[in-house]
């Protein structure tokens, strides 16, 4: 783990994944994904995805798309962020970058960011 100084904007990061990811894909399969911020719902209407696509995306993560794990600051919640090659409704494949946790009784997935690769 790197540990993070006060002063320091960037997060602190882990190689483990802290949500199980049969939960975010059992999840996301029933429809229960929520976006987190508006920033969310905008890249992923740039995309351009409706919450079909993001559900459907979320249903075809496997452990080898998982990347890190961050927070910004103790005790606020870790981030499981992944790395995926899709092939989106409009037939092109996008390199997505998608950063998510589940909510604190592990009903729902909240993405924090879904977008290309920046």
């Amino acid at each position: 783990m790197v540990t993070k100084n006060d002063q320091d904007p960037t997060p602190e990061r882990r190689n483990e994944a802290e949500y199980s990811l049969s939960r975010v894909r059992e999840l996301a399969k029933l429809g229960c994904v929520s976006y987190g911020s508006k920033n969310v719902q905008r890249d992923i209407e740039n995309l351009p995805y409706v919450l079909e696509d993001v559900q459907k995306c979320l249903q075809l993560l496997r452990d080898c798309h998982f990347h890190h794990t961050e927070r910004y600051a103790p005790g606020e919640p870790w981030l499981d962020v992944y790395h995926v090659a899709y092939p989106g409704p409009t037939g092109v494949v996008d390199e997505l970058y998608i950063k998510l946790k589940l909510d604190r009784d592990c009903i729902l997935v909240v993405l924090a960011s879904f977008h290309r690769e920046r």
